[in-house]
């Protein structure tokens, strides 16, 4: 038996655990191993670590991609002008909701550092965490049997599960929005919306009616409000308190009258608030992968001394995930004082109702408002203090009082849990040969060789719960949601406020294949071998890959090594599909929904790939370096957002939209959804697909070096370093509808691409000096990692704009570690990772202020291990 257990002591975390039992037999035929360990993560909140979370203005300024949004609440409205504009849907007056600085909001117009009275970013990455608590189990065995003196048999049995029970998340922005009343738009009509839907669309906006106890109480803040005290309504100095407050009170009228309708691109219904009925006011989503894999075969040799290997293996993964998203019908009808409690028997229903016409916020009929102005906010989860414009109770403003009561109920009842299960199933069957000829070159050596085939399947299967199925739930007006009209011919992405419906599928692949490999002792020093390997794949082609490979030992301490080979990479099944997946993007500056589309066009990604290297071995020192070199056609990747929005708008955030109705970039605007007119800040969400780009080469060098100094202190002295350094990676442009996305070829070694989290650093490298002595061993280990500079126009202006800079520094991080051998056969280690508790360097653009890629947000680590053998 075996028995482990580390614990790692983590600041701003209760710490990580984990613990293993392995047991061993070894019999005259036969042997057994079993295990099993289970692993635990703690949650560290990104506020454990202040270099993460730079809050409120000064934050912003520091780095206003640093987990902000546009869409924010507080939020931005429009008013209307008359009643005759309101029934026509022309609520283009603008009211600034109240307190933004004094809730953590950042008053500029998002990237720039110009304040702005319709401007109130949301740093989301507030309701985020560094690391999410997490638990993993393993549990392992294999059985080792002689059958005969010729044959082996093998089994073994593995079984996994990854489970992330609560990720923190906050409450997401619209990009969907309510049907109308009227037929309107392309929409029938029939929906909870009073206004009108307008060109092409089936969807209308967000409405407040001047009855929401909260828009009442907003006016009289804004009537009663002033800028001469410590705490500013709007702006964050007195001249741009005065704007704000301006504009707020030249519009207060209107929505009095009149109500107002939320900004399609500045508003989202909670931000600062947090989700009223979660203790931690976070939303949650769930996560879970569990993985069973088979495996068995015989092994052995035939008379004539040909060996042979037969092998099956079969896996099988179940991820299971559940998100929290809002209803866009149930919102509607809670701004409208329609919302009714989660759970209570007393719902508000239309039949009641008069099909939500009238009692709205009769809480005797069991109809509430909910209010998602500022003065809902008890106390912001920013680093602020308690909010200034919470009002918890009046006695004249109507149904305020039950509103507030009863908002938890009410949101509770608008939120739902979207649950989807993605089963994955892979089998394999492989046959080996090998053997030795009878046949020799100029070498000692005969001549030796391998070949076999092999059958591949692999299925995958998404079932998503009937509410989050886009066949079965297609509308926001879809039952449970609304009563079915109107129907939503061409949006079709179900009912809810963020997150896409998904549509169900389920492909499979079947793969053959054959090698052959030949080993060629040439001559007692030179050394070669030529290997081949033929694929097909059903529907997807056929592929020849070859490879080579030379060494040559040209004196007893030095080697030279080369190879050569094609290789051949096949789409997926999964993204071969029409179907897509949403997921988030910062390109135009704010996160929007950016829709990947699955490509049934996608032709494999090939690469002819080379290196040659030397080997060093001089009694205690061995050094080997390697160059490399890949070079690929037809790379599998998909648009980049970035490139889409800089295609559309080519001078940045202050483009003039030039191109919008060009018909030359019809089909590239096609690819965005827009609140209102074709322009930048009315992005909503982007659509992009699976494509094969353009060619890509890069080359670099692998190294790696070791010494045996000699004796220190009655131990051993030992040294080494290894790492690889990038010389190239060069990336010709690709198309989107036709138009290339870049004028030549982008250098990207060195740079950073924040749009998409990657950087392309030159050089990752790693040292240590080791010193052992008996059951002892101390081992000091730096890790580093090399600058990268931001190559996107967006972050470089950001960087232009705050005075900062647009280069990612350099990371060290020194690591020490003790190990020693206890009496009873146990062992002890002690660890500190990240001795000198270095942070992260500064990136500008990223949403936690640093390039996970490079820099570890931890900071110093203590590990503590024991091992006891029986």
């Amino acid at each position: 038996f075996e028995l482990n257990a580390n614990y790692q002591g983590i600041s701003g975390s209760p710490g990580d655990y984990e613990g293993s039992i392995a047991y061993g037999y070894r019999g005259d035929r036969a042997n057994l191993l079993l295990t099993a360990g289970y692993r635990h993560r703690s949650e560290m909140s990104v506020s454990e670590r202040d270099w993460a979370l730079r809050t409120g203005p000064t934050g912003y300024l520091e780095n206003p991609l640093g987990g902000w949004a546009g869409t924010g609440n507080p939020g931005q409205y429009n008013t209307a002008t008359s009643a005759a504009a309101a029934t026509a849907g022309t609520f283009a007056g603008s009211l600034p909701d109240i307190g933004c600085a004094a809730n953590g909001g950042a008053p500029y117009i998002l990237t720039t550092t110009i304040v702005s009275p319709t401007s109130c970013n949301f740093q989301y990455t507030s309701f985020d965490n560094l690391i999410e608590d997490e638990d993993h189990y393993q549990i392992y065995g294999k059985l080792n049997v002689d059958i005969t003196d010729n044959i082996e048999g093998n089994v073994e049995v593995l079984y996994a599960s990854h489970d992330t029970p609560n990720q923190s998340w906050a409450i997401t922005g619209p990009n969907q929005f309510p049907a109308p009343f009227a037929p309107s738009g392309a929409s029938a009509g029939g929906g909870v919306s009073p206004i009108p839907a307008t060109g092409t669309s089936e969807q209308s906006r967000f409405y407040i009616p001047n009855t929401n106890p909260g828009l009442v109480a907003l006016v009289s803040q804004i009537a009663s409000a002033n800028c001469a005290g410590p705490v500013l309504p709007y702006g964050v100095d007195a001249t741009t308190c005065a704007q704000g407050l301006a504009t707020a009170q030249s519009q207060a009228a209107n929505a009095a009258l009149y109500g107002v309708a939320g900004s399609q691109t500045a508003w989202r219904p909670v931000g600062f608030a947090g989700n009223p009925y979660t203790s931690d006011r976070h939303s949650h989503y769930s996560y879970k992968v569990d993985t069973l894999r088979i495996a068995g075969g015989f092994k052995g040799k035939f008379e004539n001394g040909i060996g042979w290997d037969f092998g099956l293996t079969y896996q099988e993964q179940d991820y299971n995930y559940n998100l929290q998203d809002t209803s866009v019908n149930r919102l509607q009808l809670g701004l409208r004082g329609y919302g009714s409690r989660a759970g209570n028997a007393d719902q508000c229903t239309a039949a009641e109702t008069a099909n939500f016409t009238t009692n709205a916020g009769n809480a005797a009929l069991g109809c509430f408002y909910f209010n998602p102005f500022t003065n809902a906010i008890q106390q912001s989860t920013s680093n602020v203090a308690a909010n200034p414009y919470y009002v918890g109770s009046s006695s004249t403003i109507a149904g305020l009082n039950d509103a507030v009561a009863n908002r938890a109920a009410v949101f509770d009842w608008m939120e739902d849990e979207q649950r989807n299960e993605i089963t994955t199933k892979l089998f394999v069957a492989d046959i080996v040969f090998n053997g030795e000829t009878d046949f020799k070159l100029w070498g000692s050596d005969n001549i030796s060789w391998a070949a076999g085939g092999q059958f591949r399947y692999d299925r995958q299967v998404q079932d998503p719960d009937v509410t989050y199925d886009a066949n079965a739930t297609p509308c926001v007006d879809s039952p449970p949601y609304g009563d079915g009209s109107p129907y939503c011919p061409t949006t079709a992405n179900g009912p809810f406020l963020f997150n896409a419906n998904l549509r169900p599928y389920d492909v499979e692949r079947k793969i053959g294949a054959g090698f052959f490999e030949v080993r060629l002792p040439i001559t007692d020093s030179l050394e070669g071998s030529v290997a081949g390997r033929y694929e097909y794949y059903q529907g997807q082609g056929e592929t020849f890959n070859p490879k080579a490979a030379l060494r040559w030992q040209a004196l007893d301490w030095f080697a030279l090594r080369g190879s050569v080979s094609t290789t051949y990479r096949a789409p997926a099944a999964t993204i071969t599909t029409t179907n897509f997946a949403r997921g988030l993007t910062n390109a135009s500056g704010t996160y929007r929904a950016n829709d990947l589309y699955g490509n049934p066009n996608l032709d494999p990604e090939t690469a002819l790939t080379y290196s040659v290297g030397a080997v060093v071995k001089i009694g205690g020192f061995d050094a080997t370096v390697d160059y490399w070199n890949f070079d690929f056609e037809d790379a599998l990747t998909s648009e980049a957002t970035a490139d889409l929005i800089l295609l559309m708008f080519p001078g940045g955030a202050s483009d003039p939209g030039t191109r919008c109705g060009q018909a030359a970039y019809a089909a590239v605007q096609a690819r965005f959804t827009f609140a209102g007119a074709c322009s930048r800040a009315n992005v909503l969400s982007y659509r992009t697909q699976y494509i094969n780009g353009g060619k890509v080469k890069t080359n670099g060098v692998d190294f790696q070096a070791n010494l045996q100094v000699g004796e220190l202190f009655g131990g051993d002295l030992s040294t080494g370093l290894d790492g690889t350094y990038l010389l190239n990676y060069d990336e010709d442009p690709y198309s989107i509808e036709g138009l290339p996305v870049a004028a030549g070829t982008a250098k990207r070694a060195g740079t950073y691409r924040a749009s998409i989290f990657t950087g392309y650093n030159r050089l990752r490298a790693n040292a240590y000096v080791n010193w052992a002595m008996g059951g002892q061993n101390l081992r000091w280990q730096i890790r580093h990692v090399s600058s990268t500079n931001q190559v996107e126009a967006l972050p470089i202006a950001i960087a232009n704009a705050v005075k900062s800079t647009a280069k990612i520094s350099e990371y060290w991080q020194h690591d020490v570690t003790y190990r020693a051998e206890l009496p009873w056969d146990t062992a002890l280690t002690l660890s500190v990772m990240n001795v000198l508790d270095a942070e992260p360097p500064f990136a500008i653009g990223t949403q936690y202020n640093y390039d996970p890629g490079s820099g570890n947000p931890l900071g110093r680590v203590y590990t503590i291990g024991i091992k006891k053998r029986f």
